[in-house]
């Protein structure tokens, strides 16, 4: 009987803790359906759902082109970027799609094709999407076009990628390309020249109503600011390139609706203007400018390259040359030693303005198959003296530039020649000619010579002023160091 009881007594303990279970449940369950029913006529909670709500649908809308075709989306992208800018692309990756910044599609190693031929490779490759069109999974509607950390290699003939976009028809989007590299190319896929740009940024200026690219870059370590515009309803072209570097602007302005194109070239160099007319023929361009000081007149035939220019200047600086920084990187770069490139460049200057009592300077440069010949040049000291140039060549060595040659002193009146130098009369002999060999480097901005003859002789002492001058840190002559160099020249032989 006793275990009767016990037995009872657990069964009623298990019956009574189910209770309390259960009605422990239901209690809960009852406190959440009247949080729910205070919830549904709270107004602060109505206003969170809403944006929760809308949060919530805003991020489906925005992810929905993640549920695109790729192959499709890759095929409509291809088709509109040529459709608004005649640009083939190939995409080598598939394309993803990106929600930050903005919607957007990227794709990795795209190739630019031009003819069939890949002249640029874009390591990061962006196109930003519309946001009307998000529901159409097969029309996107694209926008901005992106281009970043590409290489171009370009030869002459491709140039129309440029040409062609400033030929586009207007539309809102832009293209830009960011830390790239243009590689100038010859026939032989030989590099002439890398073109560094920074940023650049084409599209349709509804300002002014013309296709525009701006372009930030650097070319021979020289950064620069270009600036293109295409009036296609007028038929203009113009563009400016400035350089703070060199503190150089050009500006230039083309009507190209005339049979032959002309234009004004504006160049301004040190606040120092000049102002070039041309006009484009077939095959040759002509080139002319005239003002009180000079006259040049060139023509540059495209097929092959070849180019006949004359310089003549009443006065002229010699160290505006040789000091000009523009003209040493371009030298540096060496883009002027090109085997394909032939050129004849006569320089002609009735006074030079920065030496003593030089004129008539003739400066004829030759160059052919890579070879700088400015032998047969020539100038005149006092009127007394006729300085000529033989095996004058310019030469590049890896990244150092030298003029060499050998120079001949052809003496007409030796009065007037040793008054000049203060030579003392017992030392006043008859001479004919002084020859030496010279080397200017550009890198050190240094003279140096060798092999001095006086009417084909020369003696220890004579060796040991050109060894002492070659060894002295001064660069470059003044009046005062070549007077004294040629007096202690002549005093060595005659002494």
């Amino acid at each position: 009987m006793r275990k009767q009881n016990l037995l009872s007594k657990k069964i009623g303990k298990q019956i009574s803790h189910i209770n309390n279970l259960l009605e422990n449940y239901f209690n809960s369950l009852r406190r959440f359906i009247l949080d729910i029913k205070r919830l549904r006529f709270d107004k602060n909670n109505k206003v969170f759902l809403v944006i929760v709500s809308i949060i919530f649908l805003t991020l489906i809308y925005f992810l929905l082109p993640t549920a695109y075709n790729k192959e499709l989306i890759q095929k409509e992208i291809k088709n509109q970027i040529y459709q608004k800018y005649n640009i083939v692309v190939k995409f080598n990756n598939f394309t993803q799609y990106n929600f930050f910044p903005k919607p957007h599609f990227s794709s990795k190693n795209l190739s630019i094709l031009s003819e069939k031929r890949k002249i640029a490779e874009v390591k990061n490759f962006k196109i930003l999407i519309d946001f009307k069109n998000f529901f159409n999974f097969n029309k996107i509607q694209t926008q901005d076009v992106i281009f970043d950390k590409a290489d171009f290699y370009f030869k002459k003939s491709d140039l129309s990628f440029f040409t062609n976009l400033l030929k586009t028809e207007p539309n809102r989007n832009a293209i830009k390309i960011k830390r790239s590299n243009l590689f100038f190319t010859d026939r032989d896929d030989e590099v002439l020249f890398i073109n560094q740009i920074n940023d650049s940024n084409f599209y349709y200026d509804l300002k002014n109503l013309k296709n525009a690219l701006v372009l930030k870059g650097k070319v021979f370590n020289v950064p620069y600011k270009l600036i293109i515009g295409n009036d296609k309803l007028n038929e203009i072209l113009d563009f400016e390139v400035t350089s703070k570097k060199l503190v150089l602007k050009i500006e230039n302005t083309t009507d190209y609706k005339k049979e032959n194109d002309t234009g004004n070239l504006k160049i301004s160099f040190k606040n120092k203007n000049n102002i070039f007319e041309y006009q484009i023929n077939k095959n040759s361009l002509d080139i002319i400018s005239e003002d009180n000081n000079k006259i040049f007149r060139g023509l540059i035939e495209f097929k092959p390259f070849y180019l006949v220019s004359n310089f003549k200047y009443q006065t002229f600086r010699i160290k505006d040359l040789i000091y000009n920084p523009f003209f040493i990187e371009v030298l540096k770069s060496q883009i002027l030693d090109n085997k394909n490139l032939n050129a004849i460049i006569n320089f002609d200057v009735k006074n030079v303005y920065d030496f003593d009592r030089f004129s008539d300077l003739s400066l004829k440069l030759k160059i052919e198959e890579g070879n700088y010949n400015f032998s047969n040049s020539n100038i005149i000291w006092k009127e007394n003296v006729n300085v000529s140039f033989s095996d004058a060549f310019l030469n590049f060595d890896k990244e150092k530039i030298n003029f060499n040659g050998r120079t001949l002193f052809d003496i007409k009146n030796q009065d007037e020649f040793y008054k000049f130098l203060q030579i003392k009369k017992e030392l006043r002999k008859n001479i004919e000619k002084i020859e030496l060999d010279f080397n200017y480097d550009f890198n050190e901005e240094k003279i140096t010579f060798d092999n001095l003859r006086i009417d084909n002789k020369s003696n220890k002492k004579i060796e040991e002023i050109i060894s002492n001058f070659n060894s002295n840190s001064k660069k470059f002559f003044n009046k005062v160091t070549f007077k004294n160099f040629v007096n202690d020249i002549l005093t060595a032989y005659f002494g």
